[in-house]
Formats: structure tokens, sequence, C-alpha cells
């Protein structure tokens, strides 16, 4: 097989759904036990493996039992893929932080073998998160193929701009409804937040950076809102039940805390009660989501102590809106 570029371009495309199925090249790396200047050689299609390396990447995507170094670096945390330039998913990783096991790509080919490849394995991606830069200006079309691809049209998508772009408010207004119409969740203005408000409706600025806690027993709700608030610049954390969200509350004494009501082990209410029941709570802005938006969920939500009701499915602007407005008193 040799450096045949149709071998070469062959066993990069497995190499890449390897990387799909761990996780990240560092961790394939390791698996593979060979340097990660080697594998990302083999990654651009520059040169073939050795055949028992390559035999190894068949395996492990057959299913084989390769060996993996005993501790990933993202096991347990949801993985979100980030597309940008290096420039970009520098800042978007810095925003996102330790909490999510982040791959980065850097062209459209790559993102959408990885994304498809994924989609077949047990490590799927959990969110995409795009910026302008990716490959140019390849954002629209990474989130159109996402979306038209069944396997993967639910994946929850992001659109961003992470680095500096000429895009004034008119374009940055229509760059946020383009990727609304197709299917993305939000797009969020890094850039942007210390320029005048309207430039981007999901971009509101703030006066000051938040503790946010974010409590709802949907892992994907969660970690979905946890993520967009971090983007929108705040210091978001999550809980997945009341006896957690109480413990961690004590901890970070948050500004604000979004309130799931529907959970198992302890509604939103009593946790509500519980958390203004703290010397702190009362200065907190609480926001309550809920499936229920009738005026008797609304009041009963007011006498619970929270300050704001937001029915399913919420979008960022509401919650962010909220903030804004803060406690009524």
């Amino acid at each position: 097989m040799g450096n045949d570029p149709l071998d070469a371009q062959t066993s990069a495309r497995l190499l890449k759904r390897a990387v799909a199925i761990v996780g990240d090249a560092e961790t394939l790396s390791g698996t593979l036990g060979v340097p990660p200047a080697e594998l990302a050689v083999w990654l651009s299609a520059k040169s073939f493996p050795p055949r028992e390396v390559f035999e190894r990447v068949l395996e492990l995507i057959l299913g084989g039992e390769a060996p993996r170094p005993a501790a990933s670096p993202g096991a347990g945390r949801p993985r979100v893929l980030i597309a940008d330039s290096r420039e970009g998913c520098a800042v978007l990783a810095d925003v996102l932080g330790e909490e999510f096991a982040l791959t980065r790509v850097y062209t459209l080919v790559e993102a959408l073998d990885l994304v498809q490849s994924s989609a077949a394995s047990t490590h799927a991606i959990d969110a995409i998160v795009c910026g302008q830069h990716f490959e140019g200006s390849q954002m629209l079309r990474f989130l159109e193929c996402v979306k038209a691809y069944r396997p993967t049209s639910a994946i929850p998508f992001i659109g961003c701009r992470a680095a500096e772009t000429h895009l004034g408010d008119g374009a940055l207004a229509a760059m946020r409804e383009a990727c609304e119409a197709l299917g993305a969740l939000a797009y969020i203005d890094l850039q942007g937040r210390s320029a005048s408000q309207g430039v981007e409706r999901a971009a509101v600025e703030f006066r000051e950076r938040l503790r946010v806690l974010v409590v709802d027993d949907n892992p994907d709700a969660a970690h979905t809102l946890v993520a967009l608030l971090r983007m929108a610049g705040h210091d978001a954390h999550k809980a997945a039940s009341g006896a957690e969200a109480l413990a961690l509350a004590a901890q970070l004494k948050p500004d604000a805390a979004v309130l799931d009501i529907g959970m198992q082990d302890m509604d939103g209410y009593a946790l509500a009660g519980k958390l203004r029941a703290q010397p702190w709570g009362a200065r907190m802005t609480l926001v309550a989501l809920t499936g229920h938006d009738a005026a008797e969920d609304r009041l009963h939500a007011r006498e619970a102590g929270f300050d704001h009701h937001i029915g399913k499915p919420a979008t960022l602007e509401q919650v962010l809106g909220a903030f804004a407005v803060g406690r009524k008193d």
C-alpha cells in the first residue's frame, strides 16, 4: 500500500472515525501507542500508517478490544464538537471550560466525518458549537449538513462569532436569523458583548458577570443551557437535583438561578423556598422553567418566590432578559 494517495486518504477517514469513537486525537494516540505527531501526519492523509497500526484501527472501529489509556480525559463529561479557526477554537475552549470534553475541528470535511461517525458509535457528540470563521465561512453549510442528516439532526447546534469579523449590525441580525431558520439553537456574538444592545439579541449587555445556577434533572437541557449562558458571558453551573442544588448553591451563593419545576426528588417550588430561606437567598433572581404556562401556574411561581416564569421550551433570549430585569420585589 505504501504512500499511495488513495490509500492514505482512506486510512485518514478511518482514523477520523476512530477519533470519533474514542473522543479525541490525543486519546487515540495513547490507545494506539503512537506519537501524536505521527498520528497527525496520518490524519492529514500525507502517509499510510504501518500495517500493525492500521489493523488496530480496524479492530477499534469494528468493536475489537483495542487497549485504551486507564483514564480518558473526557470520561463522564458531555462531548462538544467545536468548529472554528484555531483562534476561534481557543476562545470557545476558554469559554466552555473543563466541564465539557471538547473535540476541535478546523475543516468542513473533518467535521462532517467526525459527526457522522459519532452518530454510528457509542461516543456520540452531545452538542456542536461552530464559529463564524470555520474554514473561511462554512458555518451555515456545516449547520445545513448536520440538520439534513437524520442521525445527527437532533444534535444541538450553536453558531457564534468567537473572533472579530467585519460584520455590522444588520449582517449579525441576518446571520442569527439564518442560523435559526436552518435549525440552530442559537447564534451568540462573543465579540459583541461590549457593543450597544440590539447588535445581537441573544447577547444582552450586563453590568456584571453573574454567577448562575441551572437546576434540571434532564442532563441534556442542563448542559445546553449552561453552555449558552457561559457563551453569553456568565459563570454558569448545573445541578441535577434539588439536594445537589442546595449543596452547590451554598458554595456558589449565586446571583441567579434557573429552576426546572417538574423535578423528581424536589420540585422547583420547594427548592425555591429553600434557596430563598438562605441568608444570601433574598437577593437572588429566581427563574422558573415549566411546561405549564397558565395564569395559575404563574401565580404559584410568584407565591413560591420566583421572580420570573418561563414556559418550555425557553429561549436564551428569554432567560437573559429575565436576568436583565432582575428581582421583582
